[in-house]
């Protein structure tokens, strides 16, 4: 009885331990991603497609001008979804510039942020070069990184290309002054995260296609407390399509996403490897047609797969969740220099569960929305608000007939 109890303490320590989050940066984007505590969410796709900022929008923002863009929406009653991003340039010379992006994210899917300090300097006929660093409080998960690019947001062939060094300052910081307990994390495979973008462009077409890869690490635990001693691994991945082509009035659409992540970590006494495997993909296809100068209409369709395993000691189970979700929508000039768009989304969610799955879910089910939206310019200021409505009997309350509220706005400066 007393091994037990010991055996259920550990076990718990280990568990408020690694689901505590860690320091934020590039590293936690992966290190932070789940799938099935999306499922609290029981609207989880139609939120996430409303809060993404306007098509347009990312085409200006692609350009690379200095700005800030924001979107923020309600997910569920007590969480309040933000992705912000501040974009500033200063010149160091007639060449040479310095740049800094400030990044936020705040998700059910994941929540992770980082400040980039940026010095780039053109070389002839070879591009675009830069050299990053990330400063973090916790001087282990500082990132450095090399840049390249060729080309620009405006111009018909664009390529960009990060070489980045996860937690450079790791292994250095845990050979002099560390923090108080003498606590630290050694990495025996040290993380790297390259990425590379691509995009083609023309007047009747566009082709974008990126990806980034955390490599697999594995990082010690050193402590004092025997409860901790042990070791964890983690890789991540993530690629993205997207593909546009008009023919006259008529624009089609088709994008791809995928993010996946692994984990796991070995704690002498406790049994288990805690592995812990997610992923999530999404297709999504669009038609389009223009009524005119000032109007057009489209359809869309998502197919999305959600999937995360738990071993032993967190759980021995799995959940499986299949999104598949019409969504009719037009937009038209509203007047009053504002551009007004309504739609109606319906997914039908499938969700498989194998073994005691140690996160909430709604199970199988279908939800339905109907959404109106408003943009207006002010000045250099684009500002856009959406207002959904609830079409179905739901188990919990809805005031009225409102859903969820979304907001995105987007400066140049």
């Amino acid at each position: 009885m007393r091994r037990a109890r010991t055996a259920a303490l550990l076990t718990g320590a280990l568990i408020l331990v690694l689901a505590a989050p860690p320091a934020r940066a590039s590293y936690e984007e992966f290190a932070t991603f789940r799938v099935g505590e999306q499922e609290r969410d029981d609207e989880n796709l139609l939120d996430h497609v409303l809060v993404r900022p306007p098509v347009e929008w990312r085409a200006l923002w692609a350009q690379g001008r200095p700005g800030f863009r924001s979107s923020q929406g309600c997910f569920t009653a007590g969480t309040w979804y933000l992705d912000h991003t501040l974009r500033i340039r200063a010149p160091m010379s007639d060449s040479t510039r310095f740049e800094l992006e400030i990044r936020e994210v705040s998700d059910d899917e994941s929540v992770y942020g980082w400040t980039s300090l940026d010095f780039r300097f053109p070389l002839p006929r070879a591009g675009l070069w830069g050299a990053r660093f990330r400063p973090t409080f916790d001087k282990s998960r500082q990132d450095v990184a090399l840049l390249w690019d060729f080309g620009h947001g405006g111009s018909a062939v664009q390529v960009s290309a990060v070489m980045s060094v996860e937690d450079v300052f790791n292994n250095f910081w845990a050979s002099r002054q560390t923090q108080v307990g003498d606590d630290y994390q050694p990495y025996e495979r040290h993380p790297f995260e390259p990425s590379l973008a691509f995009a083609w462009r023309g007047p009747a077409h566009e082709v974008a296609l990126s990806g980034k890869w955390l490599t697999p690490s594995i990082r010690r635990q050193e402590t004092y407390n025997q409860v901790l001693l042990g070791r964890e691994a983690l890789w991540g991945a993530k690629t993205r399509a997207d593909l546009m082509r008009r023919v006259g009035p008529v624009r089609g659409e088709l994008g791809f996403e995928q993010v996946q992540a692994s984990s796991w970590a070995e704690f002498p006494g406790v049994a288990g490897d805690h592995h812990n495997f997610r992923r999530r993909w999404r297709l999504e296809g669009a038609l389009f047609h223009e009524l005119g100068p000032r109007a057009e209409v489209g359809l869309r369709f998502f197919y999305q797969e959600r999937d995360e395993v738990w071993r032993p000691p967190l759980a021995d189970a799995s959940i499986g969740v299949i999104d598949r979700m019409p969504m009719l929508e037009g937009a038209f000039d509203s007047g009053w220099g504002t551009r007004a768009r309504v739609g109606f989304m319906r997914n039908r969610v499938t969700v498989v569960q194998a073994g005691a799955v140690p996160t909430f879910t709604w199970g199988t089910r279908v939800e339905t929305r109907v959404f109106l939206s408003l943009q207006r310019r002010f000045g250099r200021l684009l500002l856009l608000g959406t207002e959904g409505f609830e079409l179905d009997s739901e188990r919990y309350d809805v005031a009225f007939i409102h859903d969820k509220g979304f907001i995105q706005l987007q400066a140049e400066f």
